[in-house]
């Protein structure tokens, strides 16, 4: 495997999406299960869905300031890339 390396501001962009991925689980975490809403022994407030539509929206762009970043294009296998830098962020 190539050895590669990223510029900071990807890292961060890698650690962005997964911050902003872990906050997506929190809000869908505090949900009333979909069997409870569909049985209607629960439902989901406004409030709800205004904060998981917030946060998923908050993941598509982390999720695209990532995917779009200019380094992408200098690599032969992105595959390889992201695993590498996926290691990168994690230290």
């Amino acid at each position: 495997m190539a050895d590669y390396e990223f510029p900071s501001d990807l890292i961060e962009a890698q650690q962005a999406y997964w911050a902003a991925d872990a906050r997506v689980q929190e809000v869908t975490d505090a949900l009333p299960s979909s069997l409870a809403i569909v049985s209607g022994e629960a439902v989901m407030s406004d409030e709800q869905r205004a904060e998981l539509e917030q946060v998923r929206a908050a993941r598509l762009d982390a999720l695209e300031v990532l995917d779009r970043h200019p380094r992408w294009a200098t690599v032969e296998d992105r595959y390889a890339a992201r695993l590498a830098l996926r290691r990168a962020a994690e230290a």
